[in-house]
């Protein structure tokens, strides 16, 4: 071979030699000295934030019955729909002439934080609630004293059975109970044997010294909604005791 040959050899097998170098470090870059895959350097996408529930995550149980401090921005829409037809009721009876017209019965004197509670069979009706709840149909309506001028301030639902009903949509409706009541002169005149922190509580003796009779209501469930347009509660729609009326 002549040495022209021979070296149109040499360069060609160097050329060859350069081009597996060079492949073989590109392997080498591509999946990481110990070869695993490298990871991509290129930006991923953040994932989605979740949705957070209702209600608004601020709402704690407030109050001797533990009811939620919701007004009606913080609840969903199913529970803003049952609101808004509590609102409708409060609306079609301003007054307590409204609501005697309407055969609601003044059942208790004006109950601190709680107001006066009409009822259609009068004071009676404690006895006589059933266990079903409808919102269309009120137990008691409630009133800022028992004259026929007396404003409306909220509604109430009753039932009785072991057990609350479902009430409202969403777990804000805290259903109470009350172990006794003191009727004297016809009417509810206060709560025996109640909750810490009851703004209406008497003993049973107290009761008897206002020729009063205990009564146990402790088979009833019950709560207080106040939805009167322009006279929130400040401790929520559900809330056992109206802020202004304590």
């Amino acid at each position: 071979m002549s040495g022209e040959a021979r070296g149109n050899v040499v360069a060609a097998i160097a050329a060859v030699v350069a081009l597996i170098v060079a492949v073989s470090v590109s392997m080498l870059v591509d999946t990481g000295s110990d070869g695993a895959a490298a990871q991509s350097t290129s930006p991923t996408a953040e994932p989605a934030p979740e949705e957070e529930p209702f209600p608004a995550i601020t709402a704690v149980p407030v109050g001797h019955h533990g009811e939620y401090a919701v007004q009606y921005d913080d609840v969903p829409p199913e529970t803003q729909a049952q609101l808004d037809t509590v609102r409708a009721i409060i609306e079609r009876y301003p007054t307590g002439a409204d609501a005697m017209a309407a055969g609601y019965i003044p059942a208790t004197v004006n109950l601190k934080g709680i107001a006066s509670h009409y009822i259609k069979s009068g004071a009676i009706g404690f006895t006589t609630f059933d266990e079903a709840f409808d919102i269309n149909e009120p137990e008691a309506l409630l009133y800022d004293g028992n004259e026929p001028d007396s404003p409306i301030v909220g509604i109430s639902y009753l039932a009785s059975g072991v057990t609350a009903p479902e009430g409202f949509e969403g777990p804000w409706d805290v259903w109470h109970r009350h172990d006794a009541v003191c009727f004297a002169g016809g009417l509810v005149v206060a709560e025996v044997g109640g909750h810490e922190g009851s703004l209406i509580d008497i003993t049973a003796e107290e009761c008897a010294a206002q020729n009063g009779i205990t009564y146990p209501i402790d088979n009833l469930s019950m709560i207080h909604v106040w939805m009167k347009p322009g006279y929130p509660s400040e401790t929520g729609v559900f809330a056992h005791d109206h802020s202004d009326l304590v």
